[in-house]
């Protein structure tokens, strides 16, 4: 069971880079993942436990975007690239306006965080989790029900920042090696080929507003590989 104080952050933010750094790459990962023969249950009880408590909470795939140093974190922020609304995560100093977004189960029934977000949305979210940590206990406590505990991580699927994109067109993450980040696009802004192999779902979720992730969107999906993947470029 997840050991959450409701008072205090502490068990919302903590992150260990080391921690980080041995996360397997998001293949390996899904391939687990698609071994496990009960993940759509698992599933199925995530999204009524969210649509009955209308919580914008989902799960994503535990991987590895890059190398972080210590005293780093991964920090997911909204911005325009290559003249496209993009959620761009990278390694950076924690501030005040970086909040957990996501989070690792640890052996010892505590969390450390996945990654952060600097959406307000991701704030309000929080605090709520905070004030009434109980619908994420329970999410916490089927994951580990159902020993998904080393590839799944809760997070929070509310953004402000989504009223940029179009929602029903989805959503594709690939990694830029150059800038070392991980880049969110819709799939129009993307050059995908239909290559079943290359795409990889990295996110889950009941959309139980307009603001946030969620199934009838697509979620997120990962492109692996760069000849089919690659961002269309400036003229």
């Amino acid at each position: 069971m997840c050991t959450i104080n409701p008072t205090t952050l502490t068990d919302f933010t903590n992150f260990n880079s080391a921690k980080y750094n041995t996360l397997p790459e998001v293949v390996v990962s899904s391939k687990i993942l698609q071994q496990h023969s009960n993940f759509a249950e698992l599933l199925g009880k995530i999204y009524s436990l969210t649509k009955a408590h209308s919580i914008e909470l989902g799960v994503r795939l535990i991987h590895r975007h890059m190398q972080v140093d210590e005293g780093k974190v991964m920090i997911e922020k909204f911005q325009f690239h290559q003249n496209a609304p993009a959620f761009i995560t990278s390694a950076g100093f924690p501030t005040d306006q970086a909040y957990p977004a996501s989070w690792l189960l640890e052996d010892d029934g505590k969390l450390t965080v996945f990654e952060y977000s600097t959406d307000i949305l991701v704030k309000r979210t929080l605090q709520k989790l905070i004030k009434d940590p109980s619908i994420f206990v329970e999410m916490c406590d089927l994951i580990r029900d159902y020993h998904f505990e080393n590839l799944l991580a809760p997070c929070i699927t509310a953004r402000d920042s989504l009223k940029h994109f179009e929602k029903e067109n989805g959503f594709v993450e690939t990694t830029d090696f150059k800038s070392n980040a991980s880049i969110v696009k819709n799939m129009k802004d993307s050059q995908i080929v239909d290559d079943k192999n290359a795409i990889i779902n990295t996110m889950w979720a009941y959309s139980v507003s307009d603001n946030c992730f969620g199934s009838d969107n697509r979620c997120v999906i990962h492109c692996n590989s760069n000849n089919h993947c690659n961002f269309h470029t400036d003229p």
